[in-house]
């Protein structure tokens, strides 16, 4: 006949034995198997000549080197950017790379 601590004792060897299992499996699916998601193929469209097509347009819209995209962020993006290059050029006039002429 099974007394309670017999049944007590059963239910956690076989606790035990699932969750050792369970961290077996653990252990080599992500250390040695490596994560799921690693093993998953992707596909991408990749074009290498396309950076040499879209440099003019680049160029174009933020200056060489992106110097007008820089300006542009320093500026702002709340709708003050016109107000905001009032008063740069004023506090920058008489004055060339931060120096007095």
């Amino acid at each position: 006949m099974c007394t309670p601590i017999k049944i007590l004792v059963l239910l956690s060897l076989v606790s035990y034995s699932v969750c050792s299992v369970k961290i077996v499996k653990d252990i080599v699916q992500f250390n040695v198997a490596g994560h799921p998601v690693l093993h998953k193929e992707t596909e991408w469209d990749f074009d290498p000549d396309v950076a040499i097509r879209r440099s003019r347009q680049y160029q174009e819209l933020n200056g060489r080197y992106g110097a007008k995209a820089i300006e542009r962020l320093g500026l702002g993006i709340d709708g003050y950017d016109r107000e905001r290059l009032a008063q740069q050029r004023l506090r920058d006039e008489g004055h060339l790379n931060g120096l007095t002429e």
